[in-house]
């Protein structure tokens, strides 16, 4: 879904294994699940951990993506957007920079499945060289083989 690097950052989100779902979504497979390792390293805080998300987020994502790729190409602007993973490990609030071509993605990861998890919060900024890759990554993740 992600590879940001660059100097001491590292954000990644790597799909591994699809777990399908063929009672309550048997043609759409919106609810299976793909299981991704996530890895966060800043000065002083390296994680990794796993997650899920579900096959209907995911495109969710792709499409409000594609939404804020055009918008930025257009140079128009758009309304925030907040996503909430099922497992509430990754929330984002999507921001465009209004009267630019910058996208800031705030961010909230929480390592462990519980409500005392730590809360791992940033903010990133990206333009329009880094939608390509992040939608085909979006795209891979959807369609990760079963």
């Amino acid at each position: 879904m992600f590879d940001f690097r660059n100097e001491g950052f590292v954000f990644t989100i790597s799909p591994f294994e699809r777990v399908v779902d063929n009672e309550t979504d048997p043609v759409n497979h919106l609810w299976d699940w793909v299981k991704s390792y996530v890895e966060f390293s800043v000065s002083g805080v390296n994680v990794q951990f796993q997650t899920e998300f579900t096959v209907g987020e995911l495109k969710e994502l792709r499409a409000t993506f594609s939404r804020y790729y055009k918008a930025v190409m257009a140079r128009h602007e758009i309304e925030s957007f907040s996503f909430r993973s099922q497992l509430n490990q990754l929330n984002m609030v999507l921001s465009k920079l209004t009267g630019d071509d910058i996208v800031i993605i705030e961010y909230v990861l929480r390592p462990e499945h519980h409500a005392d998890s730590i809360q791992i919060k940033g903010e990133l900024a990206i333009n329009e060289s880094y939608f390509p890759d992040i939608l085909r990554q979006l795209e891979e993740m959807i369609s990760w083989p079963e």
